[in-house]
């Protein structure tokens, strides 16, 4: 069964602008589909689980780094190959291969009921990350677009960085045990989990402006708005209670109009556009790669069993590219980095990596939930043949003790 999300970018392509052009108002549903990203990267947020974070430890960052370096790279080098003399249009086509779409991962990781495991944690800091470094990769371009200068290139990294860093640090250590102290007291028990998610939106508008401001990612104020709050249990029930059926309503939203209506459909009937963006599709097996980065969490050989599944997992999850890299592409064509061809060979890769490795990623969980349920179904006839057979022998124990003496 393919994710439901499939079906929700067609719909897109097929209603949006660049085909059926039946919906009114595109801009408005792509502005309720990214107000559903942000209160998925709340969740994500809330969700943290920090114990199982320290686990992960720098690793998640590795592979952060090592996920967006290899597939830009790798596209760079198919872009060099095309066109040898076009350098500035091959570093914009590899800097779209760099995101991982957070939202993807984390609406089939949260439907597998995988996000608090330590390979989900470990998925959502990394695309996290992830989201950062594609901002810094989208100011990077703004710089080869216009003028060159120092502060356009060091702000943007130096603002990531303080705010994954300094402002972790005070989400995670600083404000929680202020909150406790003199926030929460002043409301009965039972209305802290309301107190605190009314005051995690004020942070929220607060975060979102500063980090856009900083040349950061919007995503990581909003991340880091719910990560405030993730040893709350009263604030995560009231937030999942709230916006539970809102947020599914609203990706669906995000699905078909922030990634379906970028697709420019009609071009894809050029052989050179699908024969270039098959090729350019080849960059995934950059994100697929950082899967075997995966630290084994489980008792079993390396490379096998839950260990290999939670590699998978991880390359698949890293492998959905999202919005961002339309970001960046359209960015990119409109700046005259690249060409109209250009730009819809490599939207048609970024297709495929959000049709195929979700596809991939719920196959693999369904496969190994399958395989462990057979594991438990032939644990249990072993213990109950093994009942049997001590009943037998305690049987017949009974009946040589009641047998005639001579």
């Amino acid at each position: 069964r393919m994710p439901s999300l499939v079906g929700e970018i067609f719909t897109g392509i097929l209603l949006g602008p660049n085909l059926a052009s039946y919906v009114p108002s595109p801009i408005s549903f792509v502005m309720l589909g990214e107000i559903g990203l942000i209160l998925l990267v709340i969740e994500a947020g809330i969700d943290i689980d920090l114990t199982t974070l320290k686990l992960i430890g720098s690793r998640g960052m590795l592979i952060a780094i090592v996920g967006s370096v290899l597939p830009i790279a790798i596209a760079f080098v198919i872009a060099i190959a095309l066109d040898p003399t076009n350098i500035q249009s091959a570093i914009a086509a590899g800097a779209c291969f760099g995101p991982t779409s957070l939202g993807i991962a984390m609406n089939i990781l949260r439907q597998a009921k995988l996000v608090n495991t330590p390979v989900g944690q470990l998925i959502v800091s990394a695309a996290v990350i992830d989201d950062m470094i594609a901002l810094i990769i989208l100011s990077q371009l703004g710089a080869l677009a216009g003028d060159v200068t120092v502060a356009s290139v060091l702000v943007p990294i130096v603002s990531a960085l303080a705010f994954l860093g300094l402002g972790g640090y005070a989400a995670v250590f600083i404000l929680p045990p202020i909150l406790d102290k003199f926030f929460y007291p002043r409301f009965k028990k039972e209305n802290n989990g309301a107190a605190g998610l009314a005051l995690m939106f004020l942070l929220l508008f607060a975060m979102m402006p500063a980090t856009y401001y900083a040349k950061s990612s919007f995503l990581m104020g909003a991340f880091l708005s719910g990560l405030v709050f993730c040893r709350n249990h009263d604030v995560h029930v009231r937030f999942v209670t709230q916006f539970k059926r809102l947020l599914q309503w609203l990706m669906r939203i995000f699905f078909a109009a922030s990634i379906g209506f970028q697709v420019p459909i009609k071009d894809f009937g050029d052989a050179k556009v699908i024969g270039f963006g098959l090729l350019y599709t080849l960059a995934l097996t950059g994100k697929l790669a950082v899967g075997f980065m995966v630290p084994n969490f489980n008792n079993c050989e390396q490379f096998k069993g839950l260990h290999m599944r939670d590699c998978l997992v991880t390359g698949f999850s890293m492998a959905a590219e999202g919005e961002f890299a339309f970001v960046i592409a359209v960015f990119a064509a409109d700046n005259g980095l690249i060409s109209p061809d250009l730009y819809a060979s490599i939207v048609l890769a970024v297709l495929i990596s959000t049709i195929l490795p979700p596809f991939a990623l719920r196959f693999t969980i369904s496969h190994y939930n399958k395989l462990a349920e057979k594991m438990i179904k032939q644990a249990e006839e072993l213990e109950k043949r093994r009942g049997m057979t001590i009943d037998a022998y305690v049987s017949m124990s009974m009946d040589a003790l009641d047998g005639p003496v001579e």
